[in-house]
């Protein structure tokens, strides 16, 4: 679950209208900001997890929290003539927290049934609402059907177009992400990561196996072909250990250990930090 909605706060950079917001705030470049902006993101999101949406709780005090930023983000950027965070924009961030998990939970090795991934956008669907979603912006709705069709939608009308040919800008804040995660994750790569995450948006050339690729298709294009050998390692690891190895128990309950594991380091002692941006920039706090 943490790894997709990594994939989808990647994912994201690729939409201009909210590429061109995160620059002007400053708060994703370089890898020093990333890495503060990313974590902050965790420490959030694991809040409105594990305690209950209601006032004067932490989890509604964070909400209000990043309602607060999003609303000052966007009227400085609208009084610099940047732009807005529009209800389209609210809807595809809405899109890179959930919509992997939703789609691609098989291919991500996410282990539930039909009614517990229902509950799970229901979660989202109020957590949409509580940052401003309009109800017919917001991409959870009150069927696991109607809510697959409308992350469908961000998929192949918005993320696949602009990450078939990426700007740029893309691929520069991309790296800072990527980088800043590292913090979190060492093993993180950055072509793997943008490999795993433009395969499943369904981008042309970003075939495994071989069951994924068209007829057509000259193999010689095969987008994993040209990664360097240790990129081509980490990238079946994770591919097979998400896809197959998850499926069973053990290694479930020992990856979710491994992340509690990086979380606890990344919040009292991140060292990978310390070592890279100091003592005082290490910690994050929200």
């Amino acid at each position: 679950m943490m790894f997709a909605m990594y994939l989808g706060l990647v994912a994201i950079l690729a939409i201009p209208s909210v590429l061109k917001i995160l620059i002007y705030t400053k708060k994703s470049s370089p890898t020093e900001a990333a890495y503060k902006r990313y974590i902050q993101t965790i420490f959030h999101t694991l809040r409105w997890f594990r305690y209950d949406l209601k006032p004067g709780t932490i989890a509604w005090n964070s909400l209000e929290t990043v309602r607060k930023m999003h609303l000052y983000a966007s009227c400085s950027a609208s009084s610099a003539k940047v732009g807005i965070i529009s209800q389209i924009d609210l809807s595809i961030t809405q899109f890179s927290f959930m919509g992997f998990a939703v789609l691609f939970r098989k291919e991500l090795g996410i282990q539930c049934d039909n009614n517990e991934m229902e509950d799970f956008c229901h979660f989202w669907r109020v957590i949409g609402h509580l940052h401003g979603i309009k109800d017919e912006f917001n991409v959870c709705c009150s069927t696991l059907e109607e809510t697959e069709e409308k992350l469908q939608i961000i998929q192949k009308e918005f993320l696949l177009p602009q990450l078939t040919n990426p700007s740029e800008a893309f691929k520069e804040y991309s790296k800072f992400i990527i980088s800043g995660a590292q913090c979190f994750d060492i093993l993180d790569y950055y072509e793997p990561i943008v490999f795993m995450m433009k395969r499943l948006i369904g981008v042309t050339g970003y075939h495994y196996f071989e069951s994924e690729i068209p007829p057509s298709f000259d193999r010689k294009n095969l987008k994993y072909l040209k990664l360097s050998y240790l990129d081509r390692v980490n990238l079946f690891l994770s591919i097979i250990s998400r896809q197959f190895m998850l499926k069973i128990c053990i290694i479930r309950w020992i990856n979710n250990f491994g992340t509690f594991v990086a979380e606890f380091f990344v919040r009292y002692f991140p060292f990978i930090a310390i070592i890279r941006f100091g003592v005082r920039k290490a910690y994050v706090r929200i």
